[in-house]
């Protein structure tokens, strides 16, 4: 399967959205954002993972060098990795760094 990732910014929030099987060779695509992201004043950053189907030990590094470059007090949010991507962050350890959220919680009643 293909690779796909995108960097959008709210406010002080930067969001990396990732889908497809994040290998070895596409690691450069993920730093390249990562490097962007973390260029501006950030109080959380967003690792959009519903669409990731896998994730190479090189990404999860990646991430790592990442977080090792914000300032004190960034946190760092995974949102909706899967079951296997769980495994391979617990694996590194990583998943202790960072906050990982399983569900998104998403407003679906009429406005008022």
């Amino acid at each position: 399967m293909s690779f796909e990732a995108y960097l959008g910014f709210t406010g002080p929030t930067a969001t990396v959205y990732l889908s497809g099987d994040l290998t070895d060779a596409r690691v450069p695509t993920l730093r390249t954002l990562l490097d962007q992201a973390v260029q501006r004043p950030l109080n959380r950053l967003v690792v959009r993972m519903y669409d990731l189907d896998s994730i190479s030990a090189s990404g999860v590094r990646c991430l790592a060098f990442a977080q090792q470059h914000l300032p004190a007090g960034v946190e760092i949010v995974l949102d909706g990795p899967s079951e296997d991507i769980r495994q391979v962050l617990h694996s590194s350890g990583f998943d202790q760094a960072v906050t990982v959220v399983h569900e998104t919680l998403t407003f679906t009643g009429e406005a008022v």
